[in-house]
C-alpha cells in the first residue's frame, strides 16, 4: 500500500489534513519548520531561549554531540484508529530529507532519526503507542548575564547580554541580599539565606583526590529561585563562566550536573545548581574563629561539686598538635582562681579527641595536650605539681556524636577530674 505524505515542512502542504482529536496543551504549538502528522495534537512541550543538549549516534562513529542554543521540544499523539507508525515514520523521514536536512542518524523502522541543516538540529522519535518527540535545536550565541568579581576589588565587569534580561517574578526575602561578589542569575529571586560572622562549611570533592576541606570564617548562604523561562544549563554556564572570568581558580566542577567550587585566596564559593528550578550559592571568609566562650571558675567549681568533673572552655590547640595557643590564656587563668579558692583541691587534667584517625595517635595526642596544660599551669601560673596530674582518655567519651562536625568539635576537650 502507498503512504500517503501529510506534512507541512518549511510552508509547503505535501498532502490532505486531517482534524485533531483534542486540543493541544496550552501555549503549545507547531514549529515553523516542520509541520505535525495530521490528526495529532500537543500534550505537552518545553520552548527555551538558551538551553543545552546531548544527541547521540551522530554519524559513522556513533558519537555524542552537545548543542547549546534555542530549544523547542514537542510531544505530539497522532491518531491510532487512522495510521500506523510505519506510515508516521515515513511522512516525517520524507518530509526532513525533502526539506534538505542531512540524516546523521536514521534507526530505520524503529523510528528514531536526527537531522541537520546549518545550525539547525531536528531529532524525532516515533513510539508504537500513538506517541512522537520532536526536537528542535538551533545553535547560537547564548546570553553572559551573570558577572563575578574578586573579593580584593571593588570593580565589576561590563555585563555582556545578547537578549533581555528575565523580570524578577517574586521579591526577596526579608533581609536578604545577593553577594557583592557575585551577581544572581537575572530573573532569580532569594528565597532564604543564612549570614554568620563565624562558622565552619564543608567543600567537598576537591582537587584530584576528591577531599573535603572543612574551613572556618564569615559564612553567607543564599538560595535562589531561578525563572521557568530558564534552562538549568543557562544558569550553570552563566554562574561557571563569570567565576572564570573573574580569576577564581576551579577546585571542583561537576560539569552539566551542576555543582562547582572555586577559590581565590581566602575567598572560597560554591554553587549548587538543581533541575528543580533553584540554586544555593555559598560564600566563605576565610579566617580563625574566635573564642567567644571561656571557662568561669564558679562554673567550673559548681560542675566538680556537683559531677566531679567539668569542661574547660577556651583551651586551644592547632589541628594535631598539642602546643597550646595563646588563646587559651584566659582558660587557664580561670583554673587557677578554682584551684587558689578551694586549696585542698587535687585534680586530674584530661585530654579528650574525637574519633578521625587511629585511636593509637588519638590517645598520644590527648596525652600530650593534657601535659602541655599540666605544664603552663605548673611553670607559667605557679600552681603546685602535686596538685595535678595528666591523663589522655582519646576519644573513649564522647560527650556527643562523631557523626557530625559539631559533635566532633564537643568532643575535643579539656576536663578536670577531681581526685
Amino acid at each position: 500500500m502507498k503512504t500517503a505524505c501529510f506534512l507541512l515542512v518549511c510552508g509547503l502542504v505535501l498532502g490532505v489534513s486531517v482534524e485533531n482529536a483534542q486540543s493541544d496543551a496550552a501555549g503549545c504549538k507547531d514549529s515553523p519548520l516542520i509541520g505535525r502528522f495530521p490528526g495529532s495534537f500537543i500534550s505537552q512541550c518545553k520552548d527555551q531561549a538558551d538551553d543545552l543538549i546531548t544527541l547521540g549516534n551522530i554519524g559513522p562513529k556513533k558519537e555524542s554531540k552537545r548543542i547549546e542554543g534555542e530549544l523547542h521540544h514537542t510531544d505530539y499523539h497522532w491518531p491510532t484508529s487512522s495510521a500506523n507508525k510505519a506510515q508516521v515514520v515515513a511522512n516525517l523521514h520524507n518530509a526532513l530529507t525533502k526539506a534538505g536536512y542531512t540524516l546523521v542518524y536514521d534507526s530505520g523502522d524503529y523510528g528514531d532519526f536526527t537531522g541537520t541543516k546549518g545550525k539547525t538540529w531536528i531529532a524525532i522519535e516515533v513510539s508504537g503507542g500513538g506517541g512522537y518527540s520532536q526536537t528542535i535545536m538551533t545553535e547560537m550565541a547564548l546570553a553572559q548575564w551573570v558577572t563575578a568579581k574578586p573579593a580584593e576589588t571593588a570593580d565589576s565587569f561590563a555585563t555582556q547580554q545578547a537578549q533581555p534580561k528575565p523580570v524578577q517574578a517574586q521579591p526577596d526575602a526579608k533581609g536578604c541580599k545577593d553577594s557583592p561578589l557575585i551577581e544572581r542569575f537575572p530573573g532569580s529571586f532569594i528565597q532564604a539565606c543564612i549570614d554568620k560572622a563565624d562558622d565552619k562549611h564543608n567543600f567537598e570533592n576537591l582537587g584530584p583526590k576528591k577531599e573535603t576541606k572543612t574551613l572556618e570564617g564569615e559564612t553567607h548562604q543564599v538560595t535562589y529561585a531561578f525563572p521557568n523561562t530558564a534552562s538549568k544549563a543557562q544558569v550553570v554556564r552563566n554562574l561557571n563562566t563569570a567565576l572564570r572570568l573573574a580569576g577564581y581558580t576551579f577546585l571542583y566542577d561537576s560539569g552539566d550536573y551542576g555543582d562547582f567550587t572555586v577559590n581565590r585566596g581566602k575567598t572560597w564559593i560554591s554553587e549548587e545548581v538543581s533541575a528543580s528550578g533553584h540554586y544555593v550559592q555559598t560564600v566563605v571568609f576565610e579566617t580563625t574563629l574566635t573564642q567567644d566562650v571561656t571557662a568561669n571558675a564558679a562554673a567550673m567549681s559548681n560542675g566538680i561539686t556537683t559531677s566531679g568533673h567539668t569542661v574547660v572552655n577556651g583551651i586551644l590547640f592547632d589541628t594535631g598538635k598539642a602546643d597550646l595557643k595563646p588563646e587559651s590564656a584566659a582558660a587557664l587563668k580561670e583554673v587557677v582562681k578554682l584551684l587558689q579558692a578551694d586549696p585542698k583541691l587535687t585534680i586530674y587534667v584530661v585530654g579528650h579527641t574525637d574519633n578521625v584517625g587511629q585511636q593509637s595517635a588519638n590517645l598520644e595526642l590527648s596525652r600530650q595536650r593534657a601535659a602541655s596544660v599540666v605544664k603552663a599551669l605548673t611553670t607559667q601560673y605557679g600552681v603546685a605539681a602535686d596538685r595535678l596530674q595528666s591523663f589522655g582518655n582519646g576519644s573513649y567519651a564522647p560527650v556527643a556524636s562523631n557523626d557530625t562536625e559539631d559533635g566532633r568539635a564537643l568532643n575535643r576537650r579539656v576536663e578536670l577530674v577531681k581526685q
